[in-house]
């Protein structure tokens, strides 16, 4: 029988990234008028130590390489394609080779103190045109095996890139490939002066003096003691989109920095709540709730049939109250295929295990029968820690009926809630349960890259879930050459998890963000993430 032990413990935990990376500050200058304008300052989780485009990993360094770089492309608030600097691109009849053709009246912003670390002759003589040659060197550089770039697999189509000219830019694929604008609009694929590089012997990003800029800020300062960036207004900036202020400081989130917010991210009754004139609420489909099964119980990970039986004994309509949406799948309907592609409007809406108890029940004994050669132990038992929130112990409690009559005394669980899903976060990263019914949220625009989060390799793998076979579904999605076959292999990747009962998903949860009227023109994609300080002209 079920035996409820809660256990709830009342920590402090600062909010998590995902929660706090959406809010930012609007903080006017002490004594300053309108004319001196504002300083926009945002959280971010912590103060990266080096910003060499090539190899960044992290929303956080995405934000502030959106900002300090144009790369041939940007992707704005809706997920689409916009022009950056350049002006126009044509793809050949194969699909093999993209030309772009590039603005010619961009300058690399050299900092004051490039000319201390590297020399006043060196920096005297750099010619800073930002010109196709620099993107050719950054594209072949994120290819390099000897860069070592993490995302570099989403270049695997890519063989090389060149200058014809000073404004023509010639991309060779080995494959064609529709994903290739989307990968262009990355952190990865950012022009890089080889010059510039070169002298710099290794230390690349590693300081204020050892980065080059060319988008519509640049990079004013970094202190780890101090938690901050700053981005400051790039006055050489020639390009189509406008700083929406001088300076942008990104602050480590502490209690302090919260104090003032002017964008917030706010839950769903408060955005019902709010009437104020001057504010105005976006809502981020980034996340869905479900159930986790931890592949470190040794049970879940070596009978399938354990898993299934439990996905058939979980009434999920009993946790879908009015007025919330029932999850379509696992992957949050805010990703997208590419830029400018959603993957949930091009795929059918998909569902593992459906509730039927008969079907658990066949399955649970046709497991305990099946000990032929010992593979099933006579006094099979499931010991079993759920974790979850306080405020969804009640629902909780109807699907653990389920459970309990297809499981019986084979089942002793645990329940274990927390007050706050900071709380949950932190015990589900540790993998400190057996099944968790909890919230993902993602901050990838991607579906490819979501799924991604699922493989052995990956860090952020909740679940432990270590499949070959399905690594290998997760890998077969960078060969897609067209938008059918890109649906197809993440469809294949979203249903294994499913029918495999690895996650069962319940609900759809969004992330509402509230703008007051000064914080109103900052934009985030569409995961909520990646900001964007700027507008276009």
């Amino acid at each position: 029988m079920i035996n409820f032990e809660h256990i709830i413990q009342h920590k402090h935990v600062p909010k998590s990234v995902l929660v706090v990376l959406v809010c930012l500050i609007i903080l006017t200058l002490t004594g300053c008028s309108k004319k001196a304008g504002t300083v926009i300052v945002a959280p971010i989780s912590n103060v990266p130590y080096a910003y060499d485009p090539q190899i960044a990993v992290g929303t956080d360094l995405e934000t502030i390489e959106n900002n300090i770089f144009e790369g041939l492309v940007r992707i704005d608030s809706e997920g689409n394609i916009q022009k950056a600097m350049a002006t126009d691109w044509s793809i050949s009849k194969n699909g093999l080779t993209y030309t772009f053709t590039i603005r010619s009246d961009y300058k690399w912003r050299v900092p004051s103190s490039a000319a201390e670390a590297l020399g006043e002759d060196f920096i005297k003589a750099l010619d800073t045109r930002v010109t196709a040659a620099d993107f050719a060197f950054g594209i072949n550089r994120a290819i390099s095996p000897e860069t070592g770039a993490t995302y570099a697999y989403t270049l695997d189509a890519v063989d090389t890139a060149f200058a014809k000219n000073d404004t023509t830019l010639i991309i060779k694929l080995k494959r064609p490939y529709d994903g290739l604008l989307t990968a262009l609009a990355s952190p990865l694929c950012m022009p890089c002066n080889e010059k510039f590089f070169n002298e710099t012997a290794g230390r690349y990003g590693l300081s204020t003096g050892l980065i080059l800029s060319n988008g519509p800020f640049y990079l004013g300062l970094f202190d780890s003691e101090t938690g901050t960036v700053t981005l400051k207004k790039n006055d050489l900036y020639k390009g189509d989109f406008k700083p929406l202020q001088d300076t942008v400081r990104l602050y480590v989130n502490s209690e302090e920095t919260k104090r003032n917010y002017n964008i917030k991210n706010i839950s769903y009754d408060e955005s019902k709540s709010i009437k104020e004139k001057d504010w105005s609420v976006l809502r981020y489909k980034n996340a869905i709730k479900t159930f986790c099964l931890n592949c470190n119980n040794e049970l879940f990970e070596k009978y399938k049939s354990i898993r299934l039986a439990l996905a058939y004994s979980t009434d999920v309509d009993a946790l879908v109250a009015k007025g919330v949406s029932k999850a379509e799948g696992v992957v949050p309907s805010t990703c997208s295929l590419q830029a400018g592609m959603s993957y949930r409007a091009n795929a059918n809406i998909l569902s593992g295990p459906g509730y039927d108890l008969k079907k658990a029940a066949e399955i649970y004994s046709k497991l305990k029968s099946n000990n032929e050669q010992d593979e099933v132990p006579d006094d099979l038992s499931l010991n079993i820690k759920l974790v979850c929130l306080e405020s969804d112990v009640d629902e909780i409690k109807t699907v653990i009926q389920g459970w309990q009559k297809t499981f019986g005394v084979a089942m002793t669980l645990t329940l274990e809630p927390y007050e706050t899903q900071e709380e949950l976060d932190k015990v589900v990263k540790k993998g400190e349960y057996d099944i968790a019914y909890t919230t993902i949220t993602t901050s990838d625009f991607l579906a490819s890259e979501f799924l991604k989060s699922f493989t052995s390799e990956s860090k952020s793998n909740i679940i432990n879930l270590d499949s070959y076979a399905y690594d290998c579904l997760v890998i077969a999605t960078r060969s897609a050459t067209t938008k059918e076959e890109l649906t197809e292999d993440i469809i294949n990747c979203e249903q294994y998890l499913l029918d495999n009962a690895y996650l069962i998903p319940t609900i759809v949860k969004d992330t509402y963000i509230a703008f007051d009227i000064t914080g109103k023109d900052v934009t985030l994609r569409p995961s909520g993430t990646v900001m964007a300080f700027y507008k276009s002209k």
